[in-house]
């Protein structure tokens, strides 16, 4: 089996990366700003990857063979346009290239949909990793086309390179602010839960999906950028219904109480056949059983905060 660094192993996405992987019988290495207590059999290196000499000094430390890089910037509402951004670009940059000349053969890396160009023209049919223009509308997306191109020109079959672009994403543990938990604790808040008018098309994924498809990928052979999404559109308004259906609260679902976001696309869908093809991916949880455990996860964290 093999020794894999993880960056972001305890985030949202990441947690779930490193159980599939430590299920899978690999090595380990979670790198971490400070001490923590976590679920893991992985041991941590400490350090912060933003300051300068960092990446180089944990890749060496690590002697690791393969790398899962999925720290960034990515507090809601903020990362859009965040300075740091530019930094994270920088640094991680420096990660994988460090990676790569201490001796490591594979670093896997989190992308973004918002790498893609979301005009309406493109975005009308699922956006694919050939033939979809990278054209990002915000500082974070640019970042991470500027991290990609650079990776991918430096790569080759010695120094493999994936790139797993995420689409939308929910699950245990979200920031209540973000659309399904903001519709799930108002209506277990018996309050009105408002809404956009709901009419924009979405790629969901549960988080637990998306995690396990990074450890699919990096344990693969292929390479280039990945589209980690469901492969299937479903408009807001029905995912709030749905919502409102399991809980029994149908009739507090309020479209149209907020204006659209002007800019934002009607479509946002991302093909799925490199993940499912390829990789050899195929998701474990449908989206009523994901929101399903979502909503029992905020009903045991109010009950827990009451």
């Amino acid at each position: 089996m093999s020794r894999i660094l993880v960056t972001g192993g305890m985030g949202f996405i990441g947690q779930h990366a490193v159980k599939a992987l430590e299920d899978a019988g690999h090595e380990l290495l979670l790198v971490t700003r400070k001490q923590i207590e976590a679920k893991t059999s992985g041991a941590f290196l400490y350090g912060d990857l933003l300051k300068e000499g960092e990446p180089e000094r944990i890749v060496k430390e690590a002697r690791a063979e393969y790398l899962l890089h999925l720290a960034w910037e990515t507090e809601h509402g903020h990362f859009w346009n965040a300075e740091s951004n530019y930094l994270w670009k920088k640094q991680s940059i420096n990660l994988v290239t460090s990676f790569w000349e201490q001796g490591g053969h594979r670093a896997v890396c989190a992308g973004s949909c918002a790498e893609y160009d979301w005009s309406a023209e493109t975005s009308e049919s699922p956006l694919d990793e050939f033939h979809s223009p990278l054209l990002p509308g915000t500082v974070y997306g640019q970042c991470k086309v500027d991290c990609f191109r650079t990776l991918e020109s430096l790569s080759d079959l010695t120094h493999s390179l994936a790139w797993g672009r995420v689409f939308l994403l929910y699950g245990r543990g979200e920031s209540g602010t973000r659309f399904v938990p903001s519709i799930i604790t108002s209506l277990l808040d018996d309050c009105d839960a408002k809404m956009s008018s709901g009419s924009q098309v979405r790629d969901f994924l549960d988080s637990r999906d998306v995690g396990r498809a990074f450890a699919a990928l990096t344990i693969s052979e292929v390479q280039g950028a990945v589209n980690i999404s469901s492969g299937a559109g479903v408009q807001l308004i029905d995912v709030a219904e749905m919502i409102g259906e399991l809980i029994g609260k149908s009739e507090l679902i309020k479209p149209r109480a907020f204006p659209d976001r002007a800019g934002e696309p009607l479509n946002l869908v991302g093909g799925n056949q490199r993940l499912t093809d390829e990789v050899g991916f195929v998701p474990e949880y449908s989206l009523k059983r994901g929101l399903s455990d979502v909503i029992k996860y905020w009903q045991d964290t109010i009950t827990q905060n009451e």
